[in-house]
């Protein structure tokens, strides 16, 4: 399904040469003047993936003087109905919510009613709370022997609907692509986001998640930046190193500095915020402390300029 509104690849990387002409011909501006840096968040899964983990996510993340910060849309559900409130815990300690991430299915058109549904729900949550955006993902697959173009209709027809109601809802959805999951690849990035309808379906880019599924992410960044509304800011160095290969930032191969350079062309048309992430491995040790490591982060964005609630 194409759009007569929407671009191709040569179209976009027009735009965002019209829209990022400063950043990208004088990248070293970004980091000379203080008063041209983004506030950045951070996601709560280095501490883990449910409810349980709110609090003490919230907690380091205060100590630290991360602006804002991200979880799951079922853990503000989980949470409010069954906690004592989502917003009590968030004002117990003062990092307001930014965005929320969410999965739904995107190959089963038998599964799109009730999955708009749980979409609409979870955006409402978010929005009453304070939220902007939800960052979303399509939910993960078995990757051996998928190929995109068996399923391209049904990809394309659910993530419209779906970016449609949550923009129904007074919110900004924001395409998360995302390793184990039906975009992952490079070609598939570039797919989704020349067919889909931009009108309601804007770019939430992982750069360590395109790095680790093969992607470059200065290109993907560079080339859909007037689409961007939203950024997880992870690292990458591969391995068995008890955060699924990502790394705290500047630890490993991302280029963190000319990404984030890029970006700063996008400021302050951004519903969302850049976003501090680091996965943690369920199945491995991590070598240090969540707190230890969310501060190496902080610490290398603090070398370059950037201020936090310390």
């Amino acid at each position: 399904m194409k759009y007569n509104h929407l671009v191709n690849r040569r179209d976009f990387m027009k735009i965002a040469g019209m829209g990022s002409a400063a950043s990208l011909l004088a990248p070293s501006f970004a980091f000379t003047e203080a008063d041209k840096k983004f506030d950045i968040g951070a996601t709560f899964i280095l501490w883990g993936y449910g409810a349980d983990n709110l609090e003490a996510s919230l907690k380091d993340m205060s100590q630290l003087g991360y602006h804002s910060f991200e979880t799951f849309g079922q853990v503000i559900e989980e949470w409010e109905n069954n906690r004592g409130g989502f917003n009590e815990v968030v004002e117990k300690h003062g990092v307001p919510i930014i965005s929320a991430f969410c999965m739904t299915d995107v190959l089963d058109p038998s599964k799109r009613k009730d999955e708009v549904k749980k979409l609409v729900r979870w955006s409402k949550l978010l929005k009453e709370s304070g939220g902007k955006v939800i960052e979303y993902c399509p939910s993960s697959i078995k990757r051996e022997g998928y190929d995109y173009k068996e399923h391209k209709k049904n990809i394309i027809e659910s993530m419209n609907e779906y970016a449609k109601a949550v923009t129904d809802q007074g919110l900004v959805c924001a395409l998360h692509p995302h390793t184990g999951t039906p975009i992952e690849t490079e070609e598939e990035v570039y797919f989704v986001m020349e067919n889909l309808d931009t009108t309601y379906m804007k770019f939430g880019p992982d750069v360590g998640q395109l790095e680790k599924g093969g992607a470059d992410p200065v290109k993907i960044v560079k080339d859909f930046i007037s689409l961007v509304e939203h950024v997880h800011l992870k690292d990458y160095e591969g391995g068995d190193n008890g955060y699924l290969g990502y790394a705290p930032l500047g630890e490993g191969k991302v280029k963190l500095k000319k990404i984030l350079n890029m970006l700063e062309s996008r400021r302050d048309a951004m519903a969302g915020m850049i976003m501090f992430e680091l996965d943690s491995d369920r199945n491995t040790a991590m070598p240090i402390t969540e707190f230890e490591a969310a501060k190496i982060s902080r610490d290398y964005l603090m070398k370059l300029g950037y201020t936090f609630n310390t």
